[in-house]
């Protein structure tokens, strides 16, 4: 069989199963079981697939088949302009989530601190905390889970960059024991899909990927409630709260984030126009309000912190939204 033989074939089984991204998870599936990439595949569309490539793609084809997502297949995803492990121990990185982290690298006034100090809580595969550790070396990062496997997982992408001894590692519930003003920056991306919601996920989502890390309980806001006045006394004065949540849920998070004193409420919209960012800020030593600086600009994050114009990159495998159908 040659390469562009079993493109066609896996593109088809993918097609037939009503999988709209067919072509591309194929192409992606096959370059990689070729060692290359997909700009590769017109070059060697002739070429006879080699044993070895062959038994490796077969593999992938099933479990694509299955449903399982390309990411957990592969094994890594791209986060920031940087590879990461990935399997389903965590949730799959979003784009979203790129733009969390674009936020709070841009909120100027806890990065003036000498030795900032990060947490990240349910780090997941530790994209956050492991990004931040790198892009501001200064800052004293610490990453949270309740979960042992995906503080695992956090551990060797931290590992893989070079960063682990410089993140504190703590299994845990949200920042309960956290003392007052031991932070500058909190940012968190939690379960916020409400419960029914649920089974209205793609099922590529809903099916394979953690269901503790999805569920936020009856309105998507359960954790979320909680770590808001938990960060409200963990913070600083002058420091900042981040949090990715449900694009229906930007009203509610912040009125919970007033009702925790918090000030320079913002919820802001993603390149897709949805309102997936909230923040807000404590008061400065001088009762006066840190209010920041907006980013100038709403767009996605290249590896070295600039910012990219891009909605999305052919380079990348795309993963679906943490949202039902309308």
């Amino acid at each position: 069989m040659t390469v562009r033989e079993a493109l066609d074939a896996l593109r088809h089984r993918l097609a037939d199963r009503g999988d709209v991204e067919a072509r591309s998870i194929a192409e992606w599936a096959l370059a990689r079981a070729l060692g290359g990439r997909r700009s590769d595949l017109p070059r060697l569309a002739h070429r006879r697939l080699e044993a070895e490539a062959s038994r490796r793609l077969a593999d992938w084809a099933a479990r694509l088949e299955a449903g399982e997502p390309l990411q957990y297949v592969l094994g890594d995803a791209e986060f920031f302009g940087r590879v990461f492990r990935c399997d389903a121990r965590a949730l799959i990185p979003r784009p979203e989530t790129e733009e969390l982290v674009a936020a709070v690298l841009a909120e100027a006034a806890p990065w003036r601190r000498s030795a900032p100090r990060v947490v990240d809580v349910g780090t997941g595969a530790g994209v956050i905390a492991v990004t931040l550790a790198i892009e501001r070396p200064a800052a004293r990062v610490t990453a949270i889970d309740r979960r042992e496997a995906a503080l695992g997982l956090a551990r060797e992408n931290a590992r893989r960059h070079g960063v682990e001894d410089r993140i504190e590692w703590r299994l845990g519930d949200l920042l309960e024991g956290a003392a007052a003003a031991s932070a500058d920056l909190v940012v968190a991306n939690l379960p916020y899909v409400p419960t029914g919601e649920i089974a209205r996920l793609e099922g590529v989502v809903r099916d394979h990927e953690p269901v503790s890390a999805l569920d936020g309980g009856p309105d998507g806001l359960g954790l979320i409630r909680r770590l808001i006045p938990q960060a409200a006394r963990a913070l600083a004065p002058g420091g900042a709260l981040f949090l990715e949540v449900g694009e229906r849920q930007g009203p509610d998070v912040s009125a919970l984030l007033r009702a925790a004193g918090f000030e320079g409420v913002e919820i802001r919209r993603d390149l897709a126009g949805r309102e997936r960012i909230a923040r807000g800020v404590t008061w400065d030593r001088r009762g006066r309000r840190m209010t920041g600086r907006r980013l100038a600009r709403r767009a996605r994050p290249t590896h070295d912190g600039r910012i990219s114009g891009r909605a999305s990159s052919p380079s990348e495998p795309s993963t679906k939204p943490l949202s039902p159908p309308a």
